[in-house]
């Protein structure tokens, strides 16, 4: 009677029962962007010792092809490199701005002087740079200087001199005139009013003429100057200035805009004989109706028509 030989049987396993996989295969936590960027350099310098290893059983052209190769690959991966760490620093928090110290502002208030430079909190610093904010400030007519310092991770420091407005001048429209014998912007919403105004001054000669315009506005600053110097300038604010045709001054001064009639420069010496009569007036309970003090043949006489 003949057996069958039967075949081995396979032990029966559960399919539902995944094999765990070794310690050394399970998958390892990924990196992060500071690790990886700690890694690279030891991971170039593999890299190049492959590369140069593999290049030494080669010879002539075969080599220098492989060697082109090599460095277009390294630089390819030093500007990705870059790209990304460009990438981490215009994104990353720790880069946000939080502080914006403004110094030296009048005219402009801090939200002003922040959209001029376009820098903001919570923007990334990286975005302005120092000198970049610093130039958008100086194209601003109000801002003479300014200094910007960025400081990393997160802020800004402003030093600005602003200008400082003398009068207003009338041409074409009104204008600013500052300290510094310029004009440097038309009159608009915001600007200071309560300013002396020059007229009587050609646009056209003014326009054309530096000398014309460079006399006019040094001596327009230097008569304000002596009359600040002379205690004039709280008890009877000017009202006008007024340029006459040979280039003389009259001014209207006080609420009831006393003519006064100065004449051309020098003035110190004109104005503080101006204020011995207002003291004078006072004393007597008198105002005057017009003061005249360019007597060229008497430099030293004054003539008053009292009201």
């Amino acid at each position: 009677m003949s057996q069958t030989a039967q075949k081995p049987q396979k032990p029966r396993t559960n399919r539902r029962i995944k094999k765990r996989k070794p310690p050394e295969e399970e998958a390892k936590p990924r990196l992060t962007l500071r690790e990886r960027l700690t890694q690279l350099p030891a991971r170039l310098l593999a890299l190049r010792t492959t590369a140069t290893s593999g290049l030494r059983g080669l010879h002539g052209p075969a080599q220098a092809i492989l060697r082109a190769l090599s460095l277009v690959a390294m630089v390819g991966l030093f500007l990705a490199v870059g790209r990304l760490g460009e990438r981490h620093l215009h994104t990353a928090r720790f880069f946000a701005t939080r502080e914006i110290a403004i110094a030296g502002n009048a005219q402009l208030s801090n939200a002003q002087v922040m959209d001029i430079m376009g820098v903001h909190p919570g923007q990334n610093v990286f975005e302005v740079s120092g000198d970049a904010a610093q130039k958008r400030l100086e194209r601003h007519p109000w801002i003479a200087s300014a200094a910007v310092e960025r400081r990393l991770p997160g802020s800004y420091r402003v030093e600005l001199r602003e200008r400082k407005a003398m009068a207003l001048i009338s041409l074409d429209q009104l204008y600013l005139v500052s300290e510094t014998h310029g004009v440097f912007k038309p009159l608009e919403v915001g600007d200071p009013v309560d300013l002396p105004v020059i007229t009587g001054v050609d646009p056209e000669t003014f326009a054309s003429d530096l000398d014309f315009r460079t006399r006019v506005l040094v001596h327009v600053v230097q008569f304000l100057h002596d009359y600040r110097d002379a205690g004039l300038w709280r008890r009877e604010p000017v009202q006008e200035i007024h340029m006459a045709a040979d280039e003389a001054f009259s001014v209207y001064v006080g609420d009831d805009a006393l003519h006064v009639r100065v004449g051309a420069p020098p003035f110190r010496k004109k104005l503080r004989r101006f204020r011995k009569v207002l003291d004078r007036l006072r004393s007597k309970n008198a105002r005057a109706s017009y003061v005249y003090l360019d007597n060229v043949r008497r430099p030293d006489r004054v003539t008053v028509r009292l009201r």
